[in-house]
């Protein structure tokens, strides 16, 4: 048996445990148990091996011919031929000169296809990849095409121009096999990313064949030029990179015993278990919600305890910025927007504008201009009388009436966004404001100087701060407002009526199907202000007002806040997922089977009426992230709490309520093959253009996205293993076409840009997630490629860490430092792509074992999640249930190899130490 094992892995302490665990699964069971023991004895050779081209043959009094001349992989077995050829060449006598120019003539063709086989079939990125398809189809279908490879390969041919030709017409081949048949975007997109690269190495590698003509004779600087353009060419064999950099780089490492690690952990999360078998962290995001909740009461007339208050008055205390001011989140810098809702709603809680707690943030007003606050803020300031309403672009009601087949039909938006605006149309269309009190009339002086008669609202409409936004509005935007403009002012006042009435019946529906709460309290507070303005005696609004207590997070320590959602469902999934992970007791056992009985109490086992009317999915079957009462389930919360339910046993699972969960996640499958979140995409025109929300991106349109793919493929597919005579037959090809789509999505480095998590490393764990459920093994390309990107951003501490500042420009950016959380997510996705490197795992899990704290958990450290590309989120338990997860799946591959490596040698035989095949 020959295998061939990358130099970074070749390891002394390891060798023994890294060829078991990688091939002798593989193998065929009679072969088994003699490698294990040939392995375990030490009886195995091993010899380094480097591409080397032939760029000298040595001088007259000293010749090199065979692997001294130039060495290759013995995969093409050209060195022996090559070597054979030079002897024989050599006996014949004549001169040094000779013999070099005639051996450089009849070797440079098999020594470059040799070269670049080995690379097509070595490396792992889309380019070559698609070569290396082009290759196989080749020689499959056509015999004068392998017949001249191997006279190529025997030097029974040597024509370079032959070789030439070959390459090119394989190239050619190559690039004509992966130009898309349609005129999707993301096809073309992927093609793009093959051709591009595959052409630029191609170049480099005719270049690198050009420096090689003629080096008789010629200097070194000639012979390094040559290797540079060949190892430009040739990534994986001849990379500077790769030489026994990677080795040296990657270093030893023992594999340290997590089983202590683990107890600790299992132990602190089942601490935080409730009665009812729930998990639920808080989802902490930025002060703008509980100023917002503020501002609803006093529109309202409505009283704020004062123990609520107090408390409220904390949390604005502990989310300050440094220099006093509020964020959009805790890393970000000052926020025109956050810092004046906060300081409007402190003022209103009744604090002096002098005090400690705002007097820093309103210098920060004072030296801002507050008519450029984005257009949320300068809604909620209209309401207060803090603004005027002719400085508010237009928010038609009329907008609900247009053909649903219309793109611009807000059916069409990502929900979150179309329930937002659906509550502003119906407030704007009363142009509605607080009746003017002492706190109001100072706070206009404070927020705009003793001139606040004399502003022009109307001029500041567009009027934005630039660090506030994410994006600029578009001109197709401004467009629109200024048509907007016009059909507010020329409106019919029969039709708007009749808009309104059917807006205030739609935010009826949406509050009695979510039990009073909406989709978030965003929309929320303003679907209880639109009823309000509507009827102050409405039964809805009054529920509304009394569920709100639920977002709340309140404490003396951190005083009271309102969180933008609760998620008992997803914490309650991803914890049982981890402690089944985790070594087995008694107590782990019945907190795991608590927690999958109240995620199956979670599930919505009924359609509601008139989902459609209300442009609705059908909820049936599916999960919502917080809990069953939301009424709003997702795809990827429907299937974290299936894999929860079937990781706990699967003995009580309910078939046919997981075959309810199968159908939901299916009807969440976009057209391109990848999964929505809550809605399929329902418009093939891409809206961000339509963004009126500045602060955020990607919030107009519903998408595919690698999170809620790779989720639904694992729960298809274990839902298919589950029940193998129950699936339903559309989740095969469900898998399959969510599998395409995630090939589709990789990127050329390998890596996946996550959306709800920070950012590149969770995108990656779950593209990894998903090609895996999709049968991936791992020797396939895609799951090397993002491998290898993983292992490429380890830092020396063992750890993982990513700046989030790359969710603003979409490029990865390096953190300062290594962080638990994409530690444990850029381990999990190793472990579970089977990766061989386990120096690098080991590595992985020592900084783990390293960071956790006395009680089991570990420590706070930036915020993980985002949503919307600049919210970031601190999701309070995945520093808790990721890491546990991760160490669990590394322990069981650790007890694992030491059972495969059991009998070893405690020192291995002269046998295997490396002899480089040149010597």
């Amino acid at each position: 048996i020959v295998v061939d094992v990358p130099l970074e892995q070749w390891t002394s302490r390891d060798r023994t445990g890294l060829l078991a665990e990688s091939y002798a699964s593989v193998l065929p069971e009679a072969l088994r148990p003699a490698f294990l023991s040939a392995l375990r004895s030490g009886k195995f050779h091993a010899a380094a091996n480097e591409l080397r081209p032939r760029i000298s043959y040595g001088t007259s009094r000293r010749v090199l011919i065979g692997d001294a001349a130039g060495h290759y992989h013995p995969m093409t077995a050209v060195g022996m031929t090559l070597g054979f050829g030079d002897a024989a060449a050599l006996a014949e006598g004549g001169s040094f000169k000779k013999f070099a120019a005639g051996r450089f003539k009849a070797t440079r063709a098999p020594e470059l296809l040799a070269l670049g086989l080995y690379e097509a079939f070595a490396d792992h990125r889309l380019e070559s990849v698609a070569l290396r398809n082009a290759i196989y189809r080749n020689w499959r279908a056509h015999a004068l095409v392998r017949n001249r490879t191997m006279r190529l390969l025997a030097c029974e041919e040597t024509s370079m121009t032959q070789l030439v030709l070959a390459t090119l017409a394989m190239v050619i081949r190559a690039v004509a096999g992966v130009i898309p048949s349609s005129f999707e975007k993301l096809a073309w997109r992927r093609a793009r990313d093959i051709v591009f690269p595959l052409v630029a190495r191609l170049r480099w590698f005719m270049r690198g064949i050009s420096k090689l003509k003629g080096v008789i004779n010629r200097g070194g600087g000639q012979d390094r030029q040559a290797r540079r353009a060949l190892s430009r060419a040739l990534l994986a064999s001849m990379s500077p990179d790769n030489g026994g950099a990677g080795a040296a780089q990657t270093g030893e490492s023992a594999s340290p015993d997590a089983e202590p690690a683990l107890r600790r952990a299992a132990g602190r999360l089942l601490d935080l278990q409730g009665e009812d078998g729930a998990w639920e962290g808080e989802m902490v995001w930025c002060p703008m919600l509980t100023a917002q909740y503020v501002l609803l009461q006093h529109v309202l007339g409505e009283s704020i305890d004062s123990g609520r208050r107090r408390r409220i008055l904390r949390s604005f205390e502990r989310t300050r910025l440094a220099d006093g001011a509020w964020g959009l989140h805790e890393h970000s810098p000052p926020h025109l927007f956050v810092t004046v809702l906060v300081y409007v709603a402190s003022r209103l809680l009744g604090v002096e504008p002098d005090d400690p707690l705002v007097a820093p943030a309103r210098r920060f007003l004072a030296e801002e201009d507050v008519l450029e606050v984005p257009s949320w803020g300068k809604f909620w300031l209209a309401l207060l009388n803090l603004y005027d309403w002719r400085g508010v672009n237009a928010v038609l009601p009329e907008l609900w009436t247009l053909p649903r087949g219309l793109p611009l039909h807000p059916s069409n938006w990502y929900c979150h966004t179309r329930l937002i605006y659906m509550a502003m149309a119906s407030i704007y269309a009363q142009r509605f404001q607080a009746p003017v009190t002492p706190v109001i009339e100072a706070l206009r002086e404070e927020l705009f100087g003793d001139g606040f008669a004399r502003l022009d609202f109307s001029s500041a409409r567009n009027r934005l701060r630039d660090a506030d936004l994410f994006a600029h509005p578009s001109v197709w935007l401004r467009a629109g407002y200024a048509l907007a403009r016009l059909c507010d002012r020329f409106h019919s006042k029969r039709l708007r009526r009749r808009c309104l009435e059917k807006l205030v019946r739609q935010i009826q529906w949406e509050l009695r199907t979510t039990s009073h709460s909406s989709i978030s309290p965003v929309s929320g507070f303003l679907y209880i202000l639109a009823l309000w303005l509507h009827d102050r005696d409405d039964a809805d609004c009054r529920a509304a007002l009394d569920q709100l207590d639920g977002w709340f997070w309140e404490d003396e320590e951190r005083g009271a806040r309102v969180t933008g959602a609760r998620s008992s469902t997803w914490d309650t999934a991803f914890s049982v997922q981890a402690l089944v992970a985790a070594p087995g007791s008694g107590e782990i056992s019945d907190a795991v089977r608590k927690g999958a009985g109240f995620l199956r109490a979670q599930q919505i086992r009924t359609s509601f009426d008139g989902f459609r009317e209300a442009f609705r999915a059908d909820p049936k079957g599916g999960w919502c992230f917080p809990g069953g009462w939301h009424g709003w389930p997702v795809s990827d919360c429907t299937a974290e709490a299936v894999l929860g339910i079937l990781a706990a046993g699967g003995e009580d699972a309910d078939e046919a309520a997981l075959g309810e969960a199968v159908r939901f996640m299916l009807r969440s499958q976009n057209r391109d093959g990848g999964f929505g979140s809550y809605e399929t995409r329902r418009s093939r025109i891409g809206l961000e253009w339509l963004n009126p929300a500045e602060m955020f991106g990607e919030s107009m349109t519903e998408n595919s996205y690698v999170e809620c793919t790779a989720s639904c493929l694992e729960a298809l597919a274990a839902c298919g293993r589950r029940f193998p005579q129950f699936p339903d037959p559309r989740a095969a090809r469900a898998i399959s076409r969510g599998a395409a789509w995630l090939r589709k999505t990789q990127g050329r480095d390998g890596s996946w840009r996550g959306v709800w998590g920070v950012q590149f490393i969770y995108g990656t764990f779950f593209g990894i997630r998903g090609l895996v459920a999709a049968r991936a093994g791992p020797g396939d390309p895609a799951l090397r490629l993002a491998c290898r990107w993983l292992l490429d951003r380890q830092r020396d501490d063992g750890g993982w860490g990513e700046h989030h500042s790359g969710c603003l420009t979409g490029r990865y950016v390096p953190h300062e430092e290594s962080q638990v959380i994409q530690t444990a997510w850029a381990l999990l996705a190793l472990l579970e792509a089977e990766e061989s490197n386990w120096t690098a795992i080991a590595r992985g899990a020592r900084f783990l074992l390293d960071a956790q704290v006395a009680d089991g958990g570990w420590p706070k450290q930036d915020m993980a999640g985002v949503f919307f590309r600049t919210a970031l989120l601190d999701y309070v338990l995945y520093r808790q249930y990721f890491p546990l997860r991760a160490l669990g799946l590394y322990e069981q591959r650790r007890r694992k190899r030491l059972e495969l490596t059991a009998a070893s040698k405690e020192k291995e035989p002269d046998a295997v130490r490396i002899r480089p095949r040149a010597a």
